[in-house]
């Protein structure tokens, strides 16, 4: 996306929740990064939460036609997954890491009917190994998960490889690299 508005307003987000930092890190993948990007904190200002998810239903709402669903990759994007699939009055389904011990024992709740339609949310994207769990749970469920929303790519490559080997389309609203020229 290319979306002008949606690259100021991401990085006044970034900037004023402090969830930009800058040192030593290592990213889920594994992978060594100068920089980190922690969206988590981003609930914690409601006013910016509110217009960032506002950002990410005009663009759904634009791209992706026909959900039935809504999917949170555990921990970080359950509270975008759940606002998000509230605003678009769709089901919200909790993916756990691993199915409950006790109880049903599941690993998703709610009834996801096969062949329906799920919107996966994360709250970024680095490698997108962090994303092939739940993209195989919810297929192994039935779902059909064809789109993965995220708000930042931070690939260093871009997408492509990965959204033809997993068979998935990875929308998403500003890439990382726009973010930190800014930051310069």
């Amino acid at each position: 996306m290319n979306d002008t508005s949606a690259k100021e307003l991401i990085f006044e987000i970034l900037e004023k929740s402090g969830a930009l930092k800058f040192g030593d890190f290592t990213l889920a993948s594994g992978a060594k990064s100068k920089y980190y990007i922690d969206m988590r904190i981003i609930p914690n200002f409601p006013e910016e939460f509110e217009q960032l998810i506002d950002h990410a239903i005009t663009y759904i709402k634009a791209t992706i036609p026909d959900l039935k669903g809504v999917v949170g990759i555990p921990l970080a994007a359950m509270p975008f997954g759940t606002l998000i699939a509230y605003k678009l009055k769709l089901p919200y389904y909790i993916l756990r890491k691993e199915p409950k011990k006790h109880g049903l024992k599941k690993l998703i709740e709610g009834e996801i009917k096969k062949g329906q339609k799920i919107l996966l949310v994360d709250d970024l994207i680095s490698s997108g190994f962090s994303k092939l769990a739940a993209i195989n749970a919810l297929r192994d469920e039935g779902a059909k998960v064809d789109d993965l929303f995220v708000f930042i790519d931070r690939t260093p490559e871009g997408l492509a490889e990965f959204e033809k080997e997993h068979g998935i389309n990875v929308h998403y609203l500003v890439n990382a690299k726009d973010i930190l020229e800014k930051a310069q």
